[in-house]
């Protein structure tokens, strides 16, 4: 009996236990926003049924411009084949942010105003870029730069289009 007790005690206690831990939820794709040097505005619901990488970047980060030619690369590749390519800066002004277009001569589709994205999409640092697959459904996170990116998005985007 005293072990019957003992156990159900256990029990209890990883239940209540449980109950309190915060699983963290699933960042999801809900984005609008405006969309550098022009007057367009950039929306998720817009390209549902195509693929989005996502790289929520700031202009001041380092690893953020290294990250770029990589972004860049995914873009000439994917575009074509229906691969939304998208760069999110963080930063509120839209100059500095078309500096950034113009020195690195950026053709992704390239927003600002994204620091409350940044924060829905539950973003802890920069580079951080985000695959979602056809029904912007999360597929893979990225955090910080690597001199690998380019192949890795190479290889989970044919993933989705296989």
């Amino acid at each position: 009996m005293k072990k019957i007790k003992i156990l159900l005690l256990t029990l209890s206690a990883a239940v209540l236990l449980g109950a309190c831990v915060n699983i963290p939820e699933t960042p999801e794709l809900h984005i609008s926003l405006p969309v550098a040097g022009t007057e367009e505005v950039w929306t998720d619901t817009d390209y549902q049924g195509q693929p989005v990488l996502l790289a929520v970047m700031a202009t001041y980060c380092p690893w953020c411009k290294r990250s770029l030619p990589a972004l860049e690369a995914a873009n000439a590749e994917f575009k074509d084949k229906g691969v939304q390519v998208i760069g999110i800066f963080v930063d509120e002004n839209e100059d500095d942010v078309k500096d950034i277009i113009d020195q690195y001569d950026l053709e992704s589709t390239i927003l600002y105003q994204g620091g409350q994205a940044a924060q829905d999409l539950m973003v802890g640092g920069f580079p951080h870029i985000m695959l979602f697959d056809k029904d912007h459904d999360l597929v893979r996170i990225w955090s910080g730069y690597s001199d690998t990116l380019a192949e890795e998005y190479q290889k989970e985007i044919n993933k989705l289009l296989d």
